[in-house]
């Protein structure tokens, strides 16, 4: 049933070009993969399993997916719209296969096909600016999973060549050289890093954001980065089971702590929200990576959740302005909470949680890292400032498309009843934060 699981997202292709057909598959397969993956828990087929982790990200994709899809329904043309649905459906074949591996070889090959699927989403509208974008992306992603396929080849050989089986990896490890696996997790850290969109290899992330449409957007932000994350979490791990934890947590504060200043900069002076809000993935992402380095992995899988869902939230927004007015930049864009509430409120509150601002779940997650990161005071008040930073650069297109001048607005044929759905969950999440579930997964993550 595992391959049914994997399969499952190319259904989409039966609906050909037709825009409604396509809609119906691609909201099907991930509901139904959703409701199937519990019962799956714990099977293995050839070099697939399905544990609790895995379960965790791959229902989160589907989700968000089915939303995503729904939402595109009425922002795409007919013409164009089975563009997105197919180049979507290759993207979430990919996520799966790389949820359900439970193998080192085949984990690069399924983060390496979310690469080349989410490829097609950049260049979705095509023209010398997409095609420069999504160049920047496969030429800086490629050189990234390349070194991490070096990590790859190096922790196999380490082992002696003698599986590329997670499970029998963690037993083996404790005996390989450490040297060559400081060696080989710095370059996993850089290979994945860069499609997490760590400083300083983030080039691509604000360019990629920028031409891809709304939705698309959203998936590459909410989902796709996930996917490289999840790879550093097994690979995090298995540092954690071989002793080597103190070095990896090392490597991971500072290039998590690094991307949150960096980020925290970059926000000042965008004038393109979609350039605004990919810099703020590369500021949860590296505030996420910095809570694993912190030795906080259920805290790192708790952000990456309200991250994912805040920055859906802000993307498919973000797709209605610009489908309603035709700006890009936040200059041109004002008065959301009066002129057009059923967007502007759930955007500009996305935009709030995404400020770390209570009572959303970024803000609880945000919290607990400074906690930790009290130990270390140094740490701790760079992490302030980086977050301070962050807030600030948020703080003014925030206020500007909130409350600022601007015209009256109507939407039309807008899914909005999605945003608030995700809002609604955000809030939920933010005030019962399911702190002992996530407990359950870094459990899981430490010891499978």
């Amino acid at each position: 049933m595992l391959w049914l699981l994997l399969f499952l997202p190319l259904l989409a292709f039966l609906g050909r070009r037709e825009r409604d057909a396509l809609v119906r598959l691609s909201l099907l397969a991930p509901l139904f993969s959703a409701a199937l993956a519990p019962f799956l828990l714990g099977q293995v087929a050839g070099p697939f399993r399905l544990d609790e982790v895995g379960l965790f990200y791959l229902l989160l994709t589907d989700l968000l997916y089915a939303l995503i899809a729904l939402f595109a329904r009425g922002y795409f043309p007919e013409g164009e719209a089975w563009r997105f649905y197919w180049a979507g459906a290759l993207f979430l074949f990919a996520a799966h296969g790389a949820y359900l591996a439970h193998n080192l070889g085949v984990l690069w090959i399924f983060v390496e096909g979310s690469t080349l699927a989410s490829a097609l989403l950049v260049y979705h509208k095509g023209g010398t600016r997409a095609l420069e974008a999504t160049w920047k992306y496969l030429m800086l992603g490629s050189v990234g999973i390349a070194l991490g396929l070096m990590g790859v080849i190096l922790v196999y050989a380490l082992l002696s060549g003698a599986t590329l089986d997670w499970g029998e990896a963690r037993a083996l490890v404790k005996g390989a050289n450490p040297e060559g696996l400081k060696l080989a997790f710095a370059l996993l850290l850089v290979g994945f890093g860069t499609k997490v969109g760590l400083f300083p290899l983030q080039a691509w992330l604000p360019d990629a954001h920028a031409e891809a449409p709304g939705p698309a957007s959203a998936l590459l932000s909410g989902t796709l980065l996930n996917v490289a994350f999840y790879a550093l979490l097994r690979y995090t791990a298995l540092a954690q089971a071989a002793g080597l934890f103190p070095f990896a947590s090392g490597l991971l504060i500072a290039f998590g702590l690094l991307s949150l200043l960096a980020a925290g900069l970059f926000l000042f002076g965008q004038k393109e929200y979609k350039r605004l809000l990919a810099y703020s993935s590369m500021e949860h992402m590296g505030l996420a990576v910095f809570a694993l380095g912190l030795g906080l992995p259920w805290l790192a899988l708790f952000h990456t959740l309200a991250h994912s869902l805040a920055k859906t939230l802000a993307f498919l927004g973000a797709s209605g302005i610009l489908a309603l007015t035709h700006a890009k930049e936040v200059g041109r864009v004002g008065g959301l909470f009066r002129s057009l509430p059923g967007l502007g409120v759930p955007f500009v509150l996305a935009l709030a949680a995404l400020g770390g601002l209570p009572p959303f779940p970024l803000f609880f997650a945000e919290f607990k890292a400074v906690e930790a990161a009290m130990r270390f005071p140094l740490l701790a008040v760079l992490y302030l400032a980086g977050l301070g930073l962050a807030f600030v650069g948020l703080l003014g297109p925030m206020t500007q498309m909130g409350f600022g001048p601007g015209r009256p607005l109507e939407a039309r044929g807008l899914d909005l009843w999605a945003l608030w759905l995700l809002l609604a969950l955000l809030l939920v999440l933010g005030v019962f934060p399911p702190v002992g579930a996530f407990k359950t997964l870094e459990v899981v993550l430490w010891t499978r």
